[in-house]
């Protein structure tokens, strides 16, 4: 899975046996320009500085965000573990160190449409974890298609079981803007739906659908990005959904 050298740097390792993450997954490098958008890049900066001096040099200054024209960014690392993460920010400097049992993972994708053609696509993922520990991760990092489901499956593996456990138990589990008990699905301000009034749930637009039994109309919605560790959130509900419709 690694789009860059597997290796760790000392600090990098350090924090990784100081959190007890385990073994390397995968390592991630910041996304390059294309050729194309570079020479673009660079034409542009010697033709400002050619013609004005403070533009261009205000120009290339804001360039240092990209990884091609910057050793600092292009050093930058996303490191995925068996137990967590360690990402550096797009933008500043320092780590941020995630493990997967106790974050709380929020994924929004969207594509550009330029004049009805789709575009790029756009990734960041809010790793939020206990206290102040918090990572944003976007499509800075090259493969955002890959370590995106695979933070999600991991964040399942870590979470999903204990979840399961505990609604099952008699708990609730908040997922942000809906909430899931042995009794049903709650959204926020918009009222409970008991699992044997639930035909379905999926994921379709950047939504997460709650489909009513019935031909009653009935249903609940929210934005994939407002919905914590969605891949825990489908599977608990999958669950609880099947074991009311087969009681």
């Amino acid at each position: 899975m690694a789009a860059a050298p597997n290796t760790l740097s000392p600090e990098a390792a350090e924090l990784a046996a100081a959190h007890r993450l385990g073994a390397p997954q995968g390592t991630f490098a910041p996304k390059r320009l294309n050729k194309a958008l570079f020479v673009l890049y660079v034409f542009t900066t010697l033709h400002l500085l050619a013609m004005l001096v403070i533009p261009g040099l205000l120009f290339f200054w804001w360039l240092r965000r990209y990884p091609d024209f910057s050793r600092r960014q292009a050093a930058k690392r996303l490191h995925l573990f068996e137990n967590g993460l360690i990402v550096h920010p797009e933008s500043g400097d320092g780590r941020a160190v995630i493990r997967w049992d106790s974050v709380r993972l929020y994924q929004d994708i969207t594509q550009k449409i330029i004049n009805g053609v789709p575009s790029t696509t756009e990734y960041v993922y809010s790793a939020v974890g206990p206290g102040r520990d918090h990572a944003r991760i976007t499509h800075f990092y090259e493969g955002p298609e890959t370590w995106g489901p695979h933070m999600q499956q991991a964040v399942l593996r870590a979470q999903g079981p204990a979840v399961l456990e505990s609604v099952l138990a008699g708990g609730t589990a908040d997922f942000g803007e809906f909430s899931l008990s042995r009794t049903g699905l709650t959204a926020r301000g918009k009222g409970h739906l008991p699992w044997s009034g639930v035909q379905e749930i999926h994921v379709s637009a950047g939504r997460v659908n709650a489909m009513g039994t019935g031909g009653s109309g009935r249903r609940c919605s929210a934005a994939v990005s407002d919905i914590a560790n969605l891949h825990v959130f489908l599977a608990v509900a999958q669950h609880l959904c099947t074991e009311s419709s087969s009681a």
